[in-house]
């Protein structure tokens, strides 16, 4: 076995086997500058092939240069080389979310506060306090989502007017619930002309309590009227916003992603994060996919295939390698009329479906990579009917098309996806959400989101969250939900979980590979971006029910900390 490994030694280990001297790679090595950064005495989870541990890691010029033993990596130190004892903690790659809705989300993230995974109301409503000390009067406290009432086991019935008052008096508050909801306080109802105080106002969509108060609950038009509100933030504010959310991502362990686009998702929302990389001001890799569908012009729209011109990669292999904001694709959305959920498979006919084969065939012939939203196992047969053709022209393993969620996809399905090719991305939704899978397909909904099917059957899947309004952001919720199936509020639901090493894989490794990265990202290998988490605790020895309270104490993107919390010295 070999004491250290290096990018050298990979090639040779693959050109005449493994069994390679020593003394070659440190003639290779002495050639080189030493490492720039050394990380030793930790437990490293390589996941490469094979699993790999190691204890030391070496980074030059943001890229693993080396991993292996303590004393051999420390060997390759000179006097410049920066040494960081991590003193036993486990390290594993950065976490990688393969379908967020995060450009989106980050129009007004500078109000945002987030509620993932709390299961105390007073918790809740004390972060919300923390929140309004920290703004000026008047100004708005949102919470998008990633929240539902059941997680507040002492009081699962929502939030109430008089609470939200007392936490933030001089604040608009207005909580988002998934998007079906929304609860608010006095300040936020007078801005639309309503007194909280006066009772028995019939308005729709204002909820009233027994007293005939409004409650704080708002639905329909008066929800609307909150959210038409709520500020539009200037340029300035808008990068600003930008880069807290990457930070915020960066706390949770994320250290890349792929925005999903979606509903409402406008060109001007990508125009910050263009600005952010070109100051090489970004702390996350933002992979994202091209909008088609004209959201600015309505819902009704068919995709604008003249966007095509744009939608490829404009970024020369060597630019590619380290560009942090890059397209990959088209999605989530291709052609509307097909769009499907959970319960309610798309109703298409015969005229939509040859819409949706044209615009799908465009997109194989210019070599365009599709991430499609598609839940409904009926909706994935139905797609597929319309793509299997196309495989006889074009090479679908190369240009990966991917198929998002998927939480009803049946066994025979997924043989028919991975025989034609395609691919899985698996988003943790019902960690949040899952009593609506109980509520509507009963005992079914402990076969939904099937991650050990996807396994036992040989197709490599990605996982990722769908968040931030429909599930949390945090990755370690995401892995509790893949290993324990668990939902926020504890209750078991899932029988389709897979063990930790699988569950990593796929939050790491297989989503690089979904986004074309995998010789860049997903594992700690030499020759790869020096991505990584160092944690609070073994993810692979810590009690099962732990790994949702997982949490970094450091998180590295490209060789550079971007977030290092006071414990890591």
């Amino acid at each position: 076995m070999l004491d250290v490994i290096s990018p050298s030694v990979i090639f040779i280990q693959r050109q005449v086997g493994l069994i390679v001297p020593l003394l070659f790679f440190m003639l290779v090595q002495s050639a080189a500058a030493a490492p720039d950064i050394i990380l030793y005495n930790a437990h490293i989870l390589v996941v490469d092939e094979g699993f790999s541990e190691v204890e030391a890691l070496a980074i030059e010029d943001g890229r693993i240069c080396a991993i292996g033993r303590n004393f051999a990596v420390r060997a390759l130190a000179d006097e410049h080389t920066q040494l960081e004892n991590l003193q036993g903690r486990t390290v594993i790659p950065g976490l990688i979310d393969n379908h967020i809705h995060a450009i989106r989300a980050a129009q007004r993230w500078r109000y945002e506060v987030r509620l993932d995974g709390v299961t105390e109301y007073d918790k809740a409503l004390e972060l919300i306090a923390d929140k309004a000390r920290s703004m000026a009067p008047g100004e708005w406290i949102v919470v998008n989502g990633g929240f539902v009432e059941h997680q507040f086991l002492d009081q699962p019935e929502g939030f109430r007017l008089t609470d939200l008052d007392k936490a933030a008096p001089d604040n608009p508050v207005y909580l988002q619930h998934l998007f079906d909801w929304g609860y608010v306080n006095s300040r936020a109802l007078a801005l639309i002309g309503i007194d909280a105080s006066i009772p028995g106002q019939s308005r729709r969509g204002l909820l009233l309590d027994e007293y005939q108060f409004p409650s704080g609950t708002v639905t329909l038009a008066t929800q609307q009227a909150i959210v038409a509100q709520l500020p539009v933030p200037a340029p300035d504010e808008q990068r600003a916003s930008a880069q807290l959310l990457l930070q915020d991502l960066n706390r949770q362990g994320i250290t890349t992603v792929l925005d999903a686009g979606g509903f409402d998702t406008l060109p001007r929302y990508y125009i910050p994060f263009r600005q952010l990389a070109a100051q090489q001001q970004l702390t996350v890799r933002v992979y994202y996919l091209q909008q088609l569908i004209p959201w600015e012009t309505g819902y009704g729209q068919p995709p604008d295939m003249t966007r095509l011109e744009h939608s490829g990669s404009d970024l020369g292999p060597d630019e590619y390698e380290v560009a942090w904001f890059r397209r990959i694709g088209v999605g989530e959305q291709l052609y509307l009329p097909l769009q499907d959920s959970a319960g309610r498979a798309a109703q298409s006919s015969a005229v939509v479906r040859q819409h949706f084969r044209q615009y799908a065939q465009t997109l194989a012939a210019k070599g365009v990579h599709l991430h499609l939203h598609a839940v409904n196992d009926q909706s994935i047969n139905q797609h597929l009917d319309q793509l299997i053709p196309l495989t006889e022209n074009y090479d679908f393993r190369a240009l990966r098309w991917t198929f998002a969620h998927a939480d009803g996809i049946q066994p025979e399905t997924i043989q028919r996806v991975a025989e034609a090719g395609f691919n899985v991305a698996i988003q943790a939704r019902p960690w949040l959400i899952g009593y609506r899978f109980q509520r509507q397909f009963g005992e079914q909904a402990a076969q939904m989101t099937p991650m050990r099917t996807l396994t036992e059957q040989g197709l490599r899947w990605g996982l990722g969250s769908d968040g931030p309004v429909v599930a949390s952001i945090n990755p370690f919720h995401t892995l509790d939900w893949a290993v324990n199936g668990t939902m926020v509020d504890g209750v078991k639901l899932s029988q389709q979980t897979v063990s930790r090493q699988q569950a990593l894989i796929a939050h790491t490794r297989n989503n690089a590979r979904l986004l074309f990265a995998e010789n860049l990202l997903g594992s700690l290998e030499p020759g790869k971006r020096a991505d990584l988490l160092v944690l609070d605790r073994n993810y692979l020895e810590a009690p099962a029910p732990e790994i949702r309270h997982i949490h970094p104490l450091g998180t590295m993107v490209d060789g550079r900390w971007v977030y290092r919390a006071g414990e890591l010295k």
